[in-house]
Order: structure tokens, then C-alpha cells, then sequence
């Protein structure tokens, strides 16, 4: 793991700002907050990752580290700057609990959430165990910071691409959050074994193949099932992409568009929660 202190060059930052927080394509979220870079793989899910093939590939000279785990201090901050408040993807290019980061860095970027609160946070993992250890526990976030649960403006998830990786939401569920979501993307074959309970959104989605057609097909019939899961369960469904050769590519599902969140937008919370 390496650590970023040194200021963002103009052309590195023109790059970032385009691709992965002004012109962000995935429309569950506004923003995204890449304070974290860098990953490893852990599960067939990541076998295409967009994050390492954009990192090690057309935009390397924006990322001098590569995919290798990078802490970017000067990144911590910026939410502080997004006056507007928004739904903010939490690393889409990182796992924040990827065991390369130190406690004092996930530290800092869970305080930054808590501190900034007009925004709503969503946090996605591959690694819902070390998540929950995080949080749990006498040496937990949540005991060191004298709270019971996690707020309510911080979205927990974790990716599940496949039934063989279901159990990923027990762990999510050890959790005391308000808000647990599940990531479905890449859904590489059917959820039969996906249980909802304490589950509060259900993103699906088929695999990116970025640009080219390197990519896994979904059966629709997989969509199809989590969509009646949902139904059964009421649980808001956001239904992103087929599988196709790049990102938000036939949005629809059988001909409808399903984008239901958990939770109002941010911008209706009241102005009592925004930090002057």
C-alpha cells in the first residue's frame, strides 16, 4: 500500500474530475470520492474490473501507482468542497477494506463522512467479513466513537456476483446500520440462496466490458428472479445494465425502467443536518 500526499497535477486532475467524479456514468449515485485507489482481486467478480483495466491501462499516467492499494490524502477533503448535497459512491476505484489500508486511514474516511453529513455515503465491499470487524467489536469504530450504530446518511454493501458468494450479506447483516444494500454487479450466474432480510436496496446489474467484448453475459432470467425477490420482499430494486461492451447499456428490464432507491434524495433531508 502506498500513501499520496503530493498535489494532483493539472492534467492528472482535469483526467480524474472527467472520468470518475463530474461525469460519473452510474446512475445510482451523483458522485464519486476515490480518497482510496487500488485493489487485488479476491473473487471471479473481479476478474474484469473496470477500476484496474482504466488504472493500468488509458489513464495510467493519472494514477502513478497504478492498481496498487493507495491512500490519497489529498482527496480526503473533498466533500468538504460539494456544497450541493449528494449521493456519493464511496472508492469506486478501491475497496476500502482492503486489509492494505490501516485502521487510522479507514479512520479518516469514515470521521470525514460523519463530519460532512449533507451527503448521503455508500459504501461498497467485496470484503463484508473485515467490514464488520471494523465496525464490531470492543475495539470497533462504533466503541471507539461511542456510538451504537452507524448513521443513518452511511450506506453499507457488499458485492455478491454469484450464489456461491450469498454469504456475504450475513455478514453485512452483523452490522448495525440503517441502511445494508447489495450490489448484484457483475451477476455472473442466478442468486438462488440470496436471502433480503435486513436488506435495504438491491442493485443488479450485467458485466462492463469496457469498450470491448471481453465481458461474462447475464441470463436475463437471473435479473428476472432478483426483480420477484425484490417484489416479495419490498425491497427497492435499481436495475442498472445488461451486460454489454461498456457501462449503462439497455437500462431497461423487459422493456421498463426500474431505478427505486431506499431512501429520499439527500437534498430533501432538512437543512438542520448541513454544516455551515
Amino acid at each position: 500500500m502506498r500513501v499520496d500526499t503530493k498535489p494532483t497535477t493539472l492534467l492528472a486532475s482535469l483526467t480524474i474530475r472527467w472520468c470518475v467524479v463530474e461525469k460519473t456514468k452510474i446512475r445510482w449515485c451523483d458522485s464519486t470520492w476515490n480518497v482510496m485507489t487500488g485493489c487485488s482481486r479476491i473473487s471471479p467478480g473481479c476478474d474484469n474490473c473496470y477500476a484496474e483495466s482504466m488504472m493500468e491501462g488509458r489513464f495510467r499516467n493519472a494514477f502513478p501507482n497504478g492498481f496498487v492499494p493507495t491512500f490519497k490524502a489529498n482527496k480526503l477533503n473533498q466533500p468538504d468542497s460539494w456544497k450541493t448535497p449528494q449521493r456519493v459512491f464511496v472508492n469506486s476505484l478501491s475497496d476500502i477494506h482492503h486489509d492494505d489500508f490501516t485502521v487510522e486511514q479507514v479512520d479518516a474516511v469514515y470521521d470525514k463522512m460523519v463530519a460532512v453529513d449533507r451527503h448521503d455515503y455508500l459504501v461498497l465491499t467485496k470484503r463484508p467479513q473485515r467490514m464488520a470487524g471494523y465496525f464490531n467489536g470492543a475495539d470497533g469504530w462504533l466503541a471507539r466513537r461511542n456510538r451504537t450504530e452507524v448513521p443513518s446518511h452511511i450506506w453499507l454493501g457488499c458485492s455478491i456476483e454469484s450464489d456461491r458468494y450469498t454469504f456475504r450479506a450475513d455478514h453485512l447483516r452483523k452490522i448495525p446500520v440503517t441502511t445494508r444494500f447489495i450490489s448484484a454487479e457483475p451477476l455472473l450466474g442466478p442468486l438462488p440462496s440470496l436471502n433480503l432480510d435486513g436488506i435495504g436496496w438491491l442493485i443488479v446489474g450485467g458485466e462492463s466490458g469496457n469498450g470491448t467484448h471481453n465481458y461474462r453475459k447475464m441470463d436475463m432470467d437471473w435479473a428476472r428472479h432478483l426483480r420477484t425477490l425484490a417484489e416479495q420482499t419490498g425491497t427497492p430494486l435499481f436495475y442498472k445494465q445488461d451486460s454489454g461492451t461498456r457501462t449503462e447499456l439497455r437500462t431497461q428490464l423487459d422493456g421498463t425502467t426500474i431505478e427505486q432507491w431506499p431512501h429520499p434524495h439527500p437534498t430533501t433531508r432538512t437543512p438542520t443536518l448541513f454544516p455551515t
